[in-house]
């Protein structure tokens, strides 16, 4: 089987690439299972909540590596390559690697019928287990309670800010959302960002009925900004015992803080040291996520912010590293996604706006979205992220362009300027080739 053929077959499992949760656990312990259980050879970290659940995943696996651990992290969605989900060391997965893993269980992943998502979380722990790494970072990828990655016994699970996404599955409330993401509270300790009041009550609750001490942001966690500027954030980071002041974070968005802070102190529970830690997150990298670049004359801004928290937070984090300066906001997002809130947030920090359609299945059209946006904004449509490209090019240019709305969107700009090649973690770009 070759590379090509797996990911088409791993694409046309139930569920397809980017809506490959199916919730259960039956499934994936089978397959497990099969494999002998490689979930066991190895530490666990569990990251999940609902914005930014990714960037910790990233800094922890950094800081993990620069404390000379062998280190599998495991994320989704990919932006540009399916090798970028499962990476050892920082490196994404080889060709050779996703086609013999995936031969090696696709009679019995069609025998239970198992999503893509738990077919490629096998993939991923198989795969760890054969590199031999020392920890595996699992990134959730919906809720928690019966999410593909809810396996094993972890030595840390660390949650991000939990927020209203996936009403259709995970419930309609916040506190109905927190209780499905603190089920991945079970076993070590764990670590959780500022929550909401219902939120928080639930994590604590939680954390209680299973005996796993908890430390919270704004409880026995704390973290400050020193600075920040257009290269990295530097912060005060403290806990219960110790302290850690003026490190330096490339990761710009204003609500890194409170993930890097996640990570650390996650990062301690496993053992890591201060000057690792340090080291670590200095060189962490998550593409996507108020990743600040410079093309030709201009600044651009990535950031998947795919919710309506999210581009509340992309538009405070405009503000706060560029004023007032005139924005270009190419905006494109899946149909099943609050498009109108997100719109409300970010479409008053936008001089022009453009909408268009990713390659994604589940994308929303433009004309759709044009629907959506506030009274008396003017509107250009592209039909596709290169034609986006183009109109952003023309008269009159802004000095930012801002391309935000989904991951797949952002997948297809960087395919554009970038190739197939997979995304680095660990080394920051600086700069972003437009073709226009």
């Amino acid at each position: 089987m070759t590379y090509a053929e797996a990911l088409a077959r791993l694409l046309a499992l139930r569920g397809g690439e980017h809506a490959g949760m199916r919730p259960g656990l039956e499934r994936i312990e089978t397959l497990l299972q099969a494999v002998g259980n490689p979930e066991r050879r190895y530490r666990l970290a569990q990251v999940g909540g609902t914005n930014g659940k990714g960037s910790v995943a990233a800094m922890l696996a950094a800081m993990l590596r620069a404390d000379g651990r062998r280190v599998g992290l495991y994320t989704s969605p990919h932006l540009v390559s399916f090798r970028e989900r499962i990476r050892v060391n920082g490196e994404a997965i080889g060709e050779d690697d996703v086609a013999d893993g995936f031969d090696a269980i696709a009679t019995l992943v069609a025998r239970v019928d198992a999503t893509m998502f738990e077919a490629s979380t096998t993939l991923a722990l198989d795969h760890f287990a054969r590199e031999a790494v020392d920890v595996a970072v699992l990134e959730v990828g919906l809720g928690g309670r019966l999410d593909a990655t809810t396996v094993g016994a972890p030595a840390v699970t660390a949650l991000a800010r939990i927020d209203l996404d996936h009403q259709e599955v995970l419930g309609p409330t916040l506190a109905a959302i927190a209780g499905e993401k603190a089920a991945i509270i079970r076993t070590g300790v764990a670590v959780s960002a500022a929550q909401a009041p219902e939120a928080a009550d639930v994590l604590i609750a939680r954390a209680a009925a299973v005996g796993v001490p908890l430390l919270m942001e704004g409880r026995e966690l704390s973290v400050r900004v020193r600075s920040r500027d257009r290269t990295a954030q530097v912060l005060d980071c403290a806990g219960p015992d110790w302290r850690l002041d003026a490190l330096e974070v490339p990761l710009l968005g204003v609500y890194q803080p409170s993930n890097a802070l996640v990570a650390l102190t996650a990062a301690r529970v496993l053992g890591v040291s201060d000057a690792a830690a340090r080291e670590g997150l200095a060189r962490a990298r998550w593409p996507g996520r108020f990743e600040v670049l410079r093309a030709r004359d201009r600044v651009v801004v990535l950031d998947g912010a795919h919710n309506p928290a999210g581009a509340q937070a992309l538009a405070r984090s405009l503000t706060e590293w560029f004023g007032d300066t005139s924005v270009t906001l190419v905006f494109g997002a899946l149909r099943d996604k609050d498009a109108r809130g997100m719109l409300a947030a970010l479409a008053p920090r936008a001089r022009r706006l453009i909408l268009t359609a990713s390659s994604s299945p589940r994308t929303a059209s433009p004309d759709a979205l044009r629907a959506l946006v506030p009274d008396g904004m003017s509107v250009e449509v592209a039909a596709s992220p290169r034609e986006a490209l183009v109109l952003a090019a023309r008269e009159p240019r802004t000095p930012i362009l801002c391309i935000a709305g989904s991951l797949s969107l952002l997948g297809d700009i960087l395919r554009l300027t970038q190739g197939d090649k997979p995304c680095p973690i660990e080394k920051s770009a600086d700069s972003m080739d437009l073709p226009f």
